[in-house]
């Protein structure tokens, strides 16, 4: 690992211990539904209790920074977002900034995601039922964590996997790890290269076929021996694979990006894989190689139901773009369409979660096409903050999501609450939809905006 990498691995965990504290000292206070205390009590147990020295190191880093960090941080971002929303929604910019620093104080609520989760409305209601970016990324993912071998982290190996059982979905033409190519591998068609184990659309590349084996992405035109040359040149393993084109109703949606729903599996208390958030991706503005709302794409909810869309808007940290019913790009209408071969994608997710052991939570990337929906990739450790920005109200609510990790909690013993607590936070639904969700929209529901 890089020294930069591995200061942006530490600046991270600093950030989340920052943004834990409350919640770690707090735990069950705010917690409004009985999974929830589940939840926040094992990732109080995570927090004091660090299981590395990287970890150990963060806490004792973060700790002294609170005071300084958490006003600094809601200064920075209501100069920023503030006078937008002002604008908007007419809340002055000091009650904003006054807001955030009650919300971190009630719920760990840092800066950016003061803005994210929209927390100028409502947020002192709304704010505890969020499950935030520091309680699983450093926290709930490490507890249930299973140390089974799983291909979900290399794009080749999972390709693969789906392969053999028969799961549609992109495969990799060619593999660059260090060794020597075959030119002649290269397809000639769309190109898309991306690094084997990245995640969040880094490093991708988009090269499109503009002559019978030379491709241009744009800012330079290669032949097939120059453009391995140049992959090469960037020094870490890549996949290469054919450029996916969407479904035609959907290239209106997209600045050229392919776009992509993202769809939230986890094992129900059976075992079984079981659908209950999905998030429709899309890129703006000059963005034609990737769609991830972390590299300034455009996403909205999509209800499990039917497949329609939601109010559109960004990560919502820059909040200047605001919420859109059209594509900010192409004046395409977004709110309100329905996604092609719904029941399909749905399916999919399933189907292509039963593949993978040892895992109890994975968000699918899966584009359609015209000849229907295929799987992009798999995440291991997949974003909240994607999925509960298009939320009225989030997974330690009364979301189906966080009842199975508080299952999967307790099944490990983490997160023990009194006996009856546990009981009615981990005790099955009497009746749930074919996607494992009684919600229209799995608990993703629009703005209304």
């Amino acid at each position: 690992m890089s020294i930069g990498r591995r200061v942006a691995n530490g600046l991270e965990r600093t950030i989340y211990v920052i943004a834990g504290l409350p919640i770690a000292l707090q735990g069950v206070s705010i917690a409004p539904t009985p999974h929830a205390r589940i939840i926040r009590r094992a990732f109080g147990g995570r927090y004091w209790h660090p299981k590395s020295f990287s970890d150990t190191a963060a806490l004792l880093t973060g700790l002294p920074l609170v005071p300084l960090a958490v006003p600094l941080a809601a200064l920075w971002f209501t100069m920023r977002n503030g006078p937008a929303i002002r604008r908007r929604e007419g809340k002055g910019i000091a009650a904003q900034l006054l807001e955030q620093l009650r919300l971190y104080l009630r719920a760990g609520i840092v800066g950016p995601w003061y803005y994210i989760l929209s927390l100028h409305r409502d947020g002192a209601k709304r704010a505890p039922t969020f499950l935030q970016r520091c309680e699983t990324k450093r926290g709930l993912y490490a507890l249930l964590k299973d140390d089974s071998p799983t291909p979900v982290g290399n794009k080749s190996a999972f390709a693969q996997r789906c392969a053999a059982a028969g799961v549609p979905a992109v495969a990799c033409e060619l593999v660059l790890d260090g060794g020597v190519a075959d030119p002649a591998r290269l397809p000639d068609c769309d190109l898309f290269v991306k690094p084997l184990t990245g995640c969040g659309g880094k490093g991708a590349e988009r090269w499109d076929r503009v002559a019978p084996r030379t491709w241009s992405n744009g800012r330079a035109t290669l032949g097939d021996s120059d453009l391995l040359k140049q992959l090469h040149s960037r020094r870490c393993a890549l996949v290469v694979q054919q450029r996916i084109q969407p479904h035609p109703t959907l290239e209106p949606l997209t600045s050229g990006a392919t776009p992509t729903v993202r769809a939230l599996t986890i094992l129900d208390e059976g075992g079984r894989p079981e659908l209950v958030a999905t998030v429709f991706r899309m890129s703006m503005g000059a963005n034609r190689t990737v769609d991830n709302i972390h590299a300034g794409g455009l996403a909205c909810a999509v209800s499990l139901g039917d497949g329609t869309l939601g109010m559109a808007s960004n990560l919502g940290s820059d909040a200047r773009l605001g919420w859109h019913r059209d594509h900010p790009t192409t004046g395409a209408r977004i709110a309100g369409t329905r996604l092609p071969f719904w029941d399909e994608v749905k399916a999919l997710a399933v189907r292509a979660h039963g593949t993978v052991k040892g895992r109890i939570v994975i968000g699918w990337d899966i584009a359609i096409t015209k000849a229907g929906p295929i799987i992009i990739e798999g995440n291991r450790g997949p974003d909240m903050d994607l999925m509960q920005r298009f939320m009225e109200t989030g997974f330690c609510g009364q979301h189906r999501f966080g009842e199975l990790i508080a299952h999967h909690l307790v099944m490990r013993g983490y997160g023990l609450l009194r006996r009856s607590s546990v009981r009615d936070a981990t005790r099955p639904r009497a009746t749930r939809g074919a996607a494992g969700t009684s919600a229209k929209l799995g608990g993703c529901r629009p703005h209304n905006r």
